[in-house]
């Protein structure tokens, strides 16, 4: 175990066994024993260890019995809603979900509010605040989109299923009714994204299927290449408008059809994850985008085990 928490300590610190062994004075052949199990390093050893991973040495050597990587989510997140179980994981990811990806594009409601449209199915009246019944279509749609992806999770990654995330996040919205805006299919005037051009509509269609070839030849899938297909995808920004939540339902799909820990980019951290974007599509640094998932990924994953560690 401890040894199993030294390597993820030192791969979340994007460090070598070479670089611990140099900061602890010993082999790196002694560092992959630490990490195997078959030796335990001394106290010294540990002080330093606790330093460089920034943690006490109680947390280091704490015992915890909880493996997510035992966890399939994907089938939890299923069964549960197809229990319609209230208060648990489906129940939470919804409502943070919808709260967190709606607000980073500018919705007005509360988390208070998205929940209590999510458990009623009614909104709660704040006085003299006039609510933007679009906000509300777009949180009840979103909703559905969790299900929807949830149910083709598994399946492969395609034009239709992108454009079905679309429709489903637009159905009814005040954009329906707007000629140059087409619900579900591709864009028909150019936008951009943090100040950089994307893709214009003529090239959309032919960008999305060089993308969506790249992404199928892949031999395996990580966070890594889920994040890079993200950055390319709002790089084409193909939709009128519902790039970014459309983006990152996608990515929560894909995480969950690979077998890897999902995540929600929360709203708080939404400057971080512009930055990210617009530095990774830019060229100057992929590590800023890499880090802001990563970081959710972690917040993420401390409210799976929240919920299911009793298991």
């Amino acid at each position: 175990m401890l040894g199993k928490k030294i390597k993820l300590y030192r791969e979340s610190k994007k460090m070598t066994q070479v670089e611990i062994a140099e900061l602890l004075g010993v082999k790196p052949a002694t560092v992959s024993k630490y990490e195997s199990g078959s030796l335990e390093p001394n106290i010294e050893s540990l002080k330093k260890l606790s330093e460089v991973f920034d943690i006490s040495i109680d947390e280091l050597l704490k015992e915890n019995n909880f493996n997510i990587s035992k966890i399939n989510i994907l089938e939890v997140l299923r069964e549960q809603k197809n229990m319609k179980l209230k208060g648990n994981l489906y129940h939470n990811t919804q409502i943070t979900f919808a709260y967190n990806t709606n607000h980073i594009e500018g919705s007005k409601l509360t988390e208070d509010q998205t929940r209590y449209i999510y458990e009623t199915n009614t909104l709660i009246a704040e006085k003299d605040c006039i609510t933007n019944l679009d906000d509300i279509l777009e949180t009840a749609n979103h909703f559905k989109l969790v299900d929807y992806m949830l149910d083709i999770a598994d399946k492969k990654l395609t034009e239709d299923v992108i454009k079905k995330f679309h429709k489903i996040l637009k159905e009814g919205t005040s954009d329906i009714r707007k000629d140059w805006f087409i619900v579900g299919n591709y864009k028909k005037l150019p936008n951009e994204v943090g100040g950089l051009k994307t893709t214009e509509p003529k090239n959309v269609e032919r960008d999305m299927k060089k993308l969506l070839e790249w992404y199928s030849s892949l031999q395996q899938v990580t966070i890594n290449e889920i994040i890079e297909f993200h950055s390319k995808f709002e790089k084409i920004h193909p939709f009128q408008d519902g790039n970014g939540r459309v983006g990152r339902i996608i990515m929560f799909k894909e995480c969950l059809k690979n077998n890897i820990v999902p995540f929600i980019i929360l709203d708080k951290d939404k400057l971080f994850y512009y930055r990210g974007l617009n530095q990774y599509q830019s060229n100057k640094e992929k590590g800023y985008l890499i880090d802001t998932c990563l970081n959710a990924q972690d917040q993420y994953s401390k409210m799976v085990e929240y919920y299911l560690k009793s298991e």
